[in-house]
């Protein structure tokens, strides 16, 4: 099956289309949500247990430290 010009310019379309909903919906999201999901991605890399550099450490270190004072400042708990 090969796609024509306007074919492929459609799916180009739609993805950019969805692309701007996402871009949208990430914009909506509150500081609690945030930290929610980036909470459970580093909980699944730790699971995983992946591996990281030690600057990358430091720079994780730093980063969980913002996001628990954002955590302690902004989000019911």
């Amino acid at each position: 099956m090969t796609l024509g010009k306007q074919d492929l310019q459609a799916f180009r379309e739609r993805w950019q289309a969805v692309a701007e909903i996402e871009q949208s919906e990430l914009q909506r999201m509150s500081i609690e949500q945030r930290w929610r999901q980036f909470a459970a991605i580093l909980r699944m890399a730790v699971a995983l247990d992946l591996p990281l550099p030690q600057d990358d450490i430091d720079e994780i270190i730093t980063i969980r430290q913002r996001w628990q004072r954002l955590q302690e400042n902004y989000c019911e708990t």
